[in-house]
C-alpha cells in the first residue's frame, strides 16, 4: 500500500468549471498524519488515468456534511493555486517562453507558476486544451507545429525550445505564397 494512501482518511475528486472542466482533490488526512501533496500526486498518477489527475489539491480537517449527513458539495472551497512543484519555480527567460506562458494562461485560464510545470499533470490541461494551444502556437510563429509536440514536450520550457529550434531551422522567407484569387470565369 502506498504511503500516500495509508495517510488518507478521505479523498474526494470534484469538477471545477471556472476555466473549462478541471478536477480538484479534497483530502482529509488520517488522524495525526500529514499528507505530502507530491507523494499524493505520485500515488494518484499510479492509481488513476492521466485525465483524472487533479489540477488542484486541498487538504481539509473534515469533508463538509449537510444536515442529512451527506457530502455538502457546495461547501467545498477550491484552493487559489495549484499545488506547487517540488522543484524550484523558474520564470520565463526568453521571448518564446514568455509567449508560450501567456498562451498557457489563455488556454488554461491561469498563468503557470513555473516554466517547468507540466501542461497536463500539473496544470490540468487535456487533449482539447492541447489542440487549442497548438493552434495558438501555429498562429504565433510561422513554423510547422504538430499537435504531438504538446504531448511530447508539455512544459513552457520544452515547447519554447522546440519553437526556437524550429524557427532557427526554417528559412527566413518560409512564408506560404499567396495564390491569385480565382473567379468563376477562369479555367
Amino acid at each position: 500500500m502506498s504511503p500516500a494512501h495509508e495517510k488518507l482518511r478521505a479523498l474526494w475528486l470534484s469538477r471545477e468549471r471556472d476555466y473549462g472542466e478541471r478536477l480538484a482533490a479534497f483530502v482529509v488526512p488520517a488522524s495525526g498524519a500529514e499528507c505530502d501533496p507530491e507523494l499524493l500526486r505520485g500515488w494518484l498518477r499510479e492509481a488513476l488515468p492521466h485525465y483524472m489527475i487533479p489540477d488542484r489539491i486541498c487538504t481539509l480537517a473534515e469533508l463538509p456534511l449537510n444536515a442529512a449527513g451527506k457530502l455538502d458539495r457546495s461547501a467545498l472551497r477550491l484552493p487559489e493555486q495549484p499545488v506547487a512543484a517540488a522543484q524550484p519555480l523558474r520564470a520565463p527567460r526568453s521571448p518564446a517562453e514568455q509567449t508560450i506562458a501567456a498562451l498557457f494562461a489563455q488556454v488554461l485560464g491561469a498563468y503557470p507558476d513555473s516554466i517547468d510545470q507540466d501542461f497536463f499533470a500539473d496544470l490540468g490541461g487535456h487533449s482539447l486544451a492541447a489542440t487549442r494551444l497548438a493552434t495558438l502556437i501555429r498562429r504565433a510563429w510561422p513554423i510547422a507545429f504538430p499537435l504531438r509536440v504538446v504531448f511530447e514536450s508539455p512544459t513552457v520550457a520544452t515547447l519554447a525550445a522546440y519553437v526556437e529550434q524550429a524557427c532557427a531551422d526554417s528559412p527566413a522567407d518560409a512564408t506560404i505564397p499567396r495564390l491569385p484569387r480565382q473567379t468563376g470565369n477562369e479555367p
